[in-house]
């Protein structure tokens, strides 16, 4: 089978750093971007944002500490 290529650019995005919603903190650590976050919804009848409203946040792990920390629940690790 014969088959003919071109060689075509190709654009894309990439994400270079995350900025807290909160402490506006841009990071730009892959360890400290991978402990984000991103919570999205959007909202069905009765909604506290609005109906059909779309909520988005974003938080670094340290603002998600100070804000939640508090009410998170947490497994153990399995002992061996």
């Amino acid at each position: 089978m014969a088959v003919k290529t071109i060689d075509e650019p190709v654009i894309f995005q990439k994400v270079t750093a995350y900025i807290c919603d909160c402490c506006h903190k841009e990071y730009t650590d892959d360890f400290e971007m991978q402990e984000f976050l991103c919570y999205h919804n959007t909202g069905g009848f009765g909604y506290v944002f609005g109906d059909g409203v779309e909520m988005n946040v974003d938080l670094c792990q340290h603002c998600v500490n100070k804000l939640l920390g508090e009410f998170m629940k947490f497994k153990k690790e399995l002992e061996d």
